[in-house]
This record gives C-alpha cells, structure tokens and sequence, in this order.
C-alpha cells in the first residue's frame, strides 16, 4: 500500500471517529433536551393541575359568597317588612292615642249621656283595630265595604280617606294601600259616589215624599245639580224620572 493510499485511509478513519464522536454528543444533547422536556411538561402538568385547584376553591367559594348574598338578602327583605309592620302598627297606635286625647278633650265639654256615647265609640274603635290586625287583605275589603253600608260613612258629603280610615279604626296608609292593590275602584272618590248613587236610588224608591234634594243631601251628594249629574251620567236619566220609573 502506498503512502497515498495510507493517508487516504487514515483520513477517512478520522472522518469517521469524527462522525462517531458527533453522533454520540448529538444523542447526548438530544437525551438532555429530552429530559429537560420532560421535566417542563411535569411542571406545566404540576402548575395545570394546581390551577384547576385555585379555580375549583375559587368556584366553591363563589358558590358560598353567592349563598351568603341570598341570605342577606332574605334576612333584609324580612326586616324591610318588620319595619313596615312595625310603623304600620306605630301609625295604629298614634291614631288611636290622637283619637283618645280627642276624646279626653271632648269629655271635659259633654254630658253623661255624650260621655257614654263616646266611651262605646272608644270602645268601638279597639274592637275594630283588633278585629282587622290579622285580616288578609280580601278579608278587609269585604269588611270595609260592609262596613260603609253599615255605618253609612258615604253620607258625609265631606268624607276623605283620613275620615274613613278614622272611623273604621284603620290608618291611611292601610286603607289607601287596601284600594290601590285590592280594589275595582280608580279612585276612593269613585267607591263612595258609587255607595251614593245605590243609597240615593233606595231612597227614590222607598222614600216617594221625600224631595229630590232631600234624597241627594241625605245620600251624602253636596247638592241637587251634583246629584242629578251622578245619576244621568250612570243611568242616562234625571233623578225624577228613575223615580217615576220605578212607582
């Protein structure tokens, strides 16, 4: 073998230890990148599943405050009805304290007779609060309007809610709230024109003497024009002549 041939050969050995030894450092790289690899997507799997933990936490204790919060809220919307009860009950007692001290006052001018009247309209009075504390609303309605016929309230030409809700041993606010949420009725005014006009019409049928403004004056109508119009607007005739109607 010549020496060309030598160094040929020794080249090519060289090239290949060479080629060896790159192998080998490449797949040594190749282990490490792989190991470190495998060591970030452990950790990426460790943070993962400690994020699902934070966020479960998280949930539970979204689920806690948001229970919490409903009960709060309940807690408050209870104690926003004590409180309306409780002034409600406040407004009871004051009208009844006003009612007694006017009463007190009335005694010092009356006499026995007027005394014993107004200690049974005193006594009246408690029997009424009493009897409507634990009504349900239809049930006060009811006893509202039985109450209207009964006492005649309607034929006080001045009657207000004040008067009203005096006289029936209620406070306004009740009363007032009692015909907004349970009443057919637009308007107070329109409920008593309408125990008015009823009254007025039994009146013209019983009551064939009796004048036309006597009718209307003791239905509670302030006065003849007022009561004819009530009675042509409902009826489309005039006071006489539903009577004439009517005999």
């Amino acid at each position: 073998m010549t020496g060309v041939h030598l160094l040929i050969a020794a080249v090519i050995i060289v090239f290949v230890i060479a080629f060896i030894i790159t192998m080998l450092v490449l797949n040594a790289n190749a282990k490490k990148i792989i190991s470190t690899n495998a060591k970030l997507v452990e950790n990426q799997n460790t943070l993962l599943e400690q994020s699902r933990m934070q966020c479960y936490e998280l949930e539970k204790r979204m689920s806690e405050l948001e229970e919490q919060s409903s009960k709060l809220e309940e807690q408050s919307s209870r104690l926003e009805a004590q409180k309306s009860e409780l002034e409600e009950q406040k407004e009871m007692i004051e009208a009844l304290q006003s009612q007694q001290e006017e009463l007190t006052e009335q005694l010092r001018h009356t006499t026995i007779d007027e005394v014993t009247l107004l200690r049974e309209q005193t006594r009246q009075h408690r029997e009424h609060i009493e009897l409507t504390a634990d009504m349900t609303d239809e049930e006060l309605m009811g006893w509202v309007d039985n109450k209207m016929d009964e006492m005649r309230l309607f034929t006080d030409p001045n009657l207000t809610m004040k008067k009203m809700a005096k006289s029936l041993g209620l406070t306004q606010k009740r009363l007032g709230g009692l015909f907004k949420a349970h009443s057919k009725y637009s308007s107070l005014g329109e409920y008593i024109n309408e125990k008015r006009f009823l009254y007025a019409c039994r009146l013209l049928r019983e009551e064939p003497n009796w004048t036309i403004e006597a009718v209307g004056a003791e239905a509670g109508f302030g006065g003849r024009r007022t009561f004819q119009t009530e009675v042509k607007r409902r009826l489309g005739i005039t006071p006489l002549q539903y009577r004439q109607s009517q005999s």
